[in-house]
């Protein structure tokens, strides 16, 4: 379990950064250089063909696999130019929580969240590895509401609802749980009808809860939503 931020970071010994070029965790200057190169080409070509700068990802990615540098150096030139890719935003955080530090990871999914703030995918990622390397839950919490904040009026935004839903379940906080249902059932999201339904019957919420809810008509699901 990673620890919170300001825990990692610290510069690594000579000897320890020979070591990690060693088992090919420090990029080589060559395959550097050779994605330098590459890159330059593109650039300077003034190139916007996506399928080439996507194939040039595939080649660092099969070239370089533990090659953080290149990795980097690749991903970062990609997203300058195609910043709305969210996909490549968790591809590339994905590759810095195999390869790199808690804040490494972070420091990735702010640039996404502030280059495509109202991606609901973008979100579930970020969320979802807070629930797996933070350690305080209120963290976890606040970034969660910093998500909903943005898209949890988004009709497909289901699947931020149900990872919060499953976070505040693995912490058994009944009272934040009732509370993130008010919350939800405010937006006619996709699955609406089911967070209605899933909410009164549910015998572990406390009574006054469920009964504000199913005593208050404003909080009825009205017209038609698939589930």
């Amino acid at each position: 379990m990673l620890g919170p931020p300001g825990t990692v970071g610290i510069e690594a010994e000579p000897e320890a950064a020979a070591a990690l070029v060693a088992l090919g965790l420090e990029p080589s200057a060559s395959q550097l250089d050779v994605f330098k190169r590459k890159l330059r080409l593109l650039i300077d070509g003034n190139t916007s063909d996506f399928d080439t700068w996507v194939s040039l990802i595939s080649s660092a990615e099969e070239t370089s696999v533990n090659d953080i540098g290149v990795i980097s150096l690749v991903y970062r030139t990609f997203l300058l130019e195609f910043p709305l890719c969210y996909g490549y935003w968790i591809k590339y955080a994905a590759h810095k929580a195999r390869l790199c530090t808690y804040d490494d990871v972070v420091g990735v999914y702010e640039q996404a969240v502030q280059a495509v703030p109202h991606c609901t995918d973008l979100w579930v990622s970020y969320c979802g590895f807070a629930m797996s390397a933070y350690e305080d839950p209120a963290l976890i919490r606040s970034l969660f509401e910093r998500a909903v904040s943005l898209v949890g009026k988004d009709y497909l935004c289901c699947h931020l609802w149900d990872k919060y839903i499953e976070f505040e379940k693995s912490q058994k906080q009944l009272i934040q749980l009732a509370t993130i249902y008010i919350n939800m059932l405010k937006f006619p999201t996709k699955k609406l009808h089911k967070y209605y339904g899933r909410y009164i019957t549910d015998s572990s919420f406390p009574h006054h809860y469920t009964f504000f809810i199913a005593s208050d008509s404003s909080f009825m699901p009205s017209g038609t939503f698939a589930c």
